[in-house]
C-alpha cells in the first residue's frame, strides 16, 4: 500500500472522522466561549471610556456657561497638559476650524452630519517617529461659533480587542489541529491494527485455520476481542479437523463395500453368456456401484470446499482453461456439439488446480449434456482491469430466472433435467468451488441456453 493510499485510509477511517467531530464541536464551543468573553470586556472597556468622555462633556458645557472665553481657553489648555488624566485628547477651533486650544494639532475630516460619536486618527509622536492612534470622541458647539471636541485615545483598547480576537482565532484553530492530529494518530493506530486484522482474516478465508489475530501487549477493548476471536477459530480448527477426519473415514467406510460390491458384479458377470438375464441385472448394478461412487467423490468435495482447508497455488487458469476444453472436444464431437473456445492468455489466481478442474469439468459436462445434436457450446476467458472471467454458454433449454439460485442447492433437479443421468450435485459444487476462490458465480439467459460466468 503506497503512502498516499495509507494517508487517504486514516481520512476516511471511523476514528479520524469521529475525532474531527468531537473537535468541530469543541472548536465552536471555544469560540463562543471566548466571542462571550470578547463581547462582555469590549462593553465594559468600551462602556468606561464612553461614560469618562460623557462625564467631560457634560463638565465642560456648564464650564462655558460661567466662564469668559478666555478663562475657558486657559481651562482646555490645563487639561490638555495634564498628566494625570492619560489618554484624554481636547481640541477648540474657532468659526473657520482653526484650532484655539487642546493636545489635537486639527480638526479631524468628518462629515457635519455625522452622529454623536467619531472615530478619527491622530499621529502620535514615539520616540523618534509617529504612530496612529484611534481616537473617540464626542463634538458640541461653543458660543460665537467656537467648536468644542472632547475624547479619548482608544488605542490600546483597540489593541486589547485586537490581541483578544487573535487569540480567539488561535485558541479555535490550535483545538481544530489537536484534534486533526489526535484523529490522525488514533486512525492510524486503528487502520494499523484493523489491516493486520483483515491480513489474518483473508489467509483464513482462504483455507489456513491455523492463523490466529495479533495480540498486543495492551489491556483494550481491541486486545480483548482478538483473544476472544482467537478462542473461537481454535474451536473452529478443531471442529473442522475433526469433521474431515469423519469425512475421511466415512469415505473410506463407503468406498470399501462399493469397491467389493463392483468387483463381486463384475467377477460374477465374468462367469455368464452375454445374453444371460442375470447379466443385464448386474450390468445394472455395476452402473449404479458408479454412480453411488461418483456423488460420494462429489460429496465429499464439495464439503472440502465449503471448509475451505485445500492448499493454495498459483493456477495457471488460461492453460486450465485451454487444457479442459481440450479434453471435453472428443466428447462434445461424438455428440455432434461444436465446441469453441476463446482463451486469453497470462490470466493466473490463486486456489486449488483440482478443485478448479472440477468445476470447469461439471460446467463442460452440463452444457453437454443439455444441448442438442449440432449446438454450438462457447468457452471463453476474458482477462480484465477486475479479474479474470470464465464463461460457458451452451444451446440447451436453460434454466428460468426464477430457478436459478435453487439450482445451486444440493441434490437439485429440474424436472426437465430428470430425464438426463445425474445426481443433481454439478452446479452445487462450482458454487461451493467458487465461493471458496472468492469468484461469483452468475447463471444468465443465454438465448438460448444458460451463459455461466465466473467472475473471479
Amino acid at each position: 500500500m503506497s503512502a498516499d493510499q495509507r494517508f487517504i485510509g486514516v481520512i476516511n477511517s471511523s476514528p479520524f472522522r469521529i475525532s474531527m467531530l468531537y473537535s468541530t464541536a469543541f472548536a465552536c464551543g471555544a469560540a463562543i466561549l471566548l466571542g462571550a468573553v470578547y463581547f462582555a470586556v469590549t462593553q465594559v472597556v468600551d462602556g468606561g471610556t464612553d461614560n469618562l468622555i460623557e462625564a467631560e462633556v457634560q463638565g465642560l458645557r456648564e464650564q462655558v456657561l460661567v466662564l469668559s472665553r478666555s478663562d475657558f481657553i486657559e481651562l482646555i489648555e490645563q487639561r490638555s497638559q495634564e498628566q494625570d488624566v492619560r489618554g484624554a485628547v481636547y481640541l477648540m477651533v474657532d468659526p473657520q476650524l482653526r484650532p484655539v486650544a487642546g493636545n489635537v494639532p486639527a480638526w479631524p475630516k468628518i462629515a457635519a452630519n455625522e452622529g454623536k460619536w467619531i472615530q478619527f486618527k491622530v499621529s502620535v509622536p514615539y520616540g523618534d517617529e509617529t504612530r496612529e492612534h484611534e481616537m473617540r470622541a464626542q463634538r458640541f458647539p461653543l458660543p460665537g461659533g467656537y467648536r468644542m471636541l472632547v475624547g479619548h485615545d482608544v488605542q490600546e483598547r483597540q489593541n486589547v480587542k485586537n490581541l483578544m480576537m487573535r487569540g480567539l482565532v488561535a485558541a479555535v484553530v490550535a483545538t481544530l489541529m489537536l484534534g486533526l492530529g489526535g484523529g490522525y494518530w488514533m486512525g492510524r493506530r486503528i487502520l494499523a491494527q484493523a489491516g493486520a486484522i483483515s491480513a489474518v482474516a483473508t489467509q483464513i478465508m482462504r483455507g489456513d485455520l491455523s492463523q490466529r489475530l495479533p495480540v498486543r501487549d495492551a489491556d483494550d477493548e481491541i486486545n480483548t476481542l482478538a483473544l476472544e476471536i482467537n478462542s473461537m477459530l481454535d474451536k473452529i480448527e478443531q471442529l473442522t479437523l475433526g469433521m474431515r477426519t469423519v469425512l475421511d473415514s466415512a469415505a473410506h467406510d463407503l468406498r470399501t463395500p462399493l469397491n467389493r460390491l463392483q468387483s463381486s458384479a463384475e467377477a460374477a458377470m465374468s462367469q455368464l453368456a452375454p445374453s444371460a438375464p442375470e447379466r443385464r441385472v448386474l450390468e445394472r448394478v455395476t452402473t449404479e456401484v458408479d454412480r453411488m461412487r461418483g456423488t460420494l467423490d462429489a460429496l465429499l468435495r464439495i464439503a472440502l470446499a465449503e471448509t475451505g482447508t485445500v492448499a493454495r497455488e498459483s493456477v495457471d487458469l488460461s492453460e486450465l482453461v485451454a487444457s479442459m476444453v481440450e479434453l471435453y472436444e472428443p466428447v462434445s464431437e461424438e455428440r455432434g456439439i461444436v465446441l469453441e473456445s476463446a482463451v486469453a492468455a497470462g490470466a493466473h489466481v490463486q486456489g486449488s488446480r483440482q478443485l478448479l478442474a472440477q468445476a470447469l469439468a461439471n460446467l463442460l459436462d452440463n452444457a453437454i449434456k443439455f444441448t442438442p445434436g449440432g449446438g454450438h457450446i462457447r468457452v471463453q476467458l476474458q482477462s480484465a482491469a477486475g479479474g479474470p472471467e470464465v464463461v460457458v454458454e451452451d444451446d440447451g433449454p436453460g434454466i428460468p430466472a426464477d430457478k436459478r439460485e435453487i439450482v445451486l442447492g444440493r441434490r437439485v433437479r429440474l424436472d426437465e433435467a430428470r430425464k438426463f443421468p445425474g445426481s443433481g450435485l454439478g452446479l452445487s459444487l462450482v458454487a461451493a468451488v467458487t465461493k471458496l476462490h472468492g469468484a461469483r458465480l452468475v447463471l444468465d439467459d443465454a438465448a438460448p441456453g444458460l451463459r455461466v460466468s465466473l467472475k473471479f
